[in-house]
């Protein structure tokens, strides 16, 4: 069996949820024999300098293709009207063609008329959804232009990307149920060719990179608090750093720190909030750090943060499981889902009970250590990147049969 594999991000550019599972899939499907290449999307710059290899042999499985794309939105329709000869010419040779989340739409038009090929498609997000959490983003003032043109602006287009793969995919495979019942109601999938398939996560290179990363430090009173992501509205970022304006007056709790990994439109507004309620000393903007800077910073962390509004199955939240970090999240469906079987974990329903939930772990190192473990436990049995490759491969063998 070979596999092509469609990605406009992979690892180590515009590295986000999409990319990162393309690439932890690709090398599990790899290790178990699965022929498969990566045609992945690649800042046009790094190519033209030489900084990026167009091709890379990485296994006597696993090859990637780097191709062009443009960094600016909308950057999955870039990556296939700049590649859409390449793609095409690549389709004759694979049995199954993979693509993540909108990297399918328009290319899987065309190529459907040139080959009946099954194509795979792995949704990471609901449109509609993500129109919803744009729109609360405007009303509430605190936006920034990026939101507003990705969330609200970009809907279009996305809407008729997922209707377009819901309508073409022979299989389609949203990375949660609760993002499968959002398709479904939304979009209306044919049950026959939906599938829940949650993201996995490399357990054994995981840890393997916290090991060799983290060194053990002495013990200090200040509690280290670990946020990582993209610094939009729904990712909550803004609701995470009033929670700790709510933990410093109310609670008079200021013995820890926030570390703040990431970039994005709302750093100065970030910036501003720090300096107005004399946060300084508490919080420090990291920005961009390599994926073993990052992995260390989460693995030295006491609590980890996930304040997002709306998800799907975010990775960043399964690799802290499983590095048996204690979180705290919003009590959102996605949270629900993906922590189910903890029901200890904290689930915040308000900004206020957000930094109570954050109090609460910041002051009981027995409840951190009891709660990673529970997590980590779970995780490991859940989202396990080997299993979640099986059911790939499972799915790719009924619709070549």
């Amino acid at each position: 069996m070979r596999v092509l594999i469609l990605s406009h991000d992979y690892p180590p550019y515009l590295v986000g949820g999409a990319g990162t599972f393309a690439y932890s899939l690709a090398n599990a499907l790899s290790r178990k024999g699965i022929s498969v290449v990566v045609m992945a999307g690649c800042p046009a710059g790094a190519l033209k300098t030489g900084v990026a290899t167009a091709r890379t042999k990485v296994s006597n499985y696993l090859e990637v293709i780097r191709i062009p794309r443009i960094d600016m939105p909308p950057t999955r329709l870039w990556y296939q009207l700049m590649n859409s000869n390449k793609i095409r010419q690549h389709l004759p040779s694979f049995d199954i063609v993979h693509a993540q989340d909108q990297s399918a739409f328009p290319i899987m038009h065309y190529c459907k008329k040139q080959s009946p090929k099954p194509w795979v498609v792995t949704v990471h997000d609901d449109p509609v959804s993500e129109l919803y959490y744009g729109l609360r983003s405007v009303a509430s003032f605190e936006s920034s232009m990026r939101d507003v043109l990705d969330n609200v602006l970009g809907f279009p287009l996305s809407d008729l990307a997922i209707r377009v793969e819901c309508k073409l995919a022979d299989a389609l495979v949203p990375v949660s149920q609760e993002l499968r019942n959002e398709i479904q109601h939304n979009y209306r999938v044919d049950e026959k060719r939906i599938f829940t398939i949650h993201n996995g996560i490399n357990i054994t290179e995981l840890e393997n990179e916290a090991k060799l990363t983290t060194t053990p430090e002495p013990r200090t009173e200040m509690i280290n608090i670990f946020y990582a992501g993209r610094l939009y509205w729904r990712k909550g970022i803004l609701h995470l750093i009033k929670s700790l304006v709510h933990m410093n007056r109310t609670l008079k709790f200021t013995a820890y720190q926030l570390n703040i990994f990431g970039e994005g439109p709302l750093k100065r507004t970030i910036a501003s909030l720090i300096s107005k309620f004399n946060l300084q000393k508490n919080v420090k903007l990291r920005g961009f750090v390599t994926r073993r800077e990052l992995i260390t910073a989460m693995a030295k962390s006491d609590i980890v943060c996930v304040p997002s509004l709306y998800e799907a199955c975010p990775i960043a939240m399964i690799e802290a499981m499983i590095l048996a970090r204690p979180l705290v999240v919003f009590d959102r469906p996605f949270s629900k889902e993906l922590l189910r079987g903890v029901p200890e974990a904290p689930m915040a329903r308000s900004i206020q009970d957000y930094g109570f939930q954050l109090f609460s772990l910041c002051t009981s190192e027995d409840l951190r250590r009891e709660l990673g473990s529970r997590l980590r436990s779970m995780a490991i049995e859940r989202f396990n990147v080997e299993k979640t490759a099986e059911k790939y491969i499972e799915l790719y063998s009924s619709l070549l049969s």
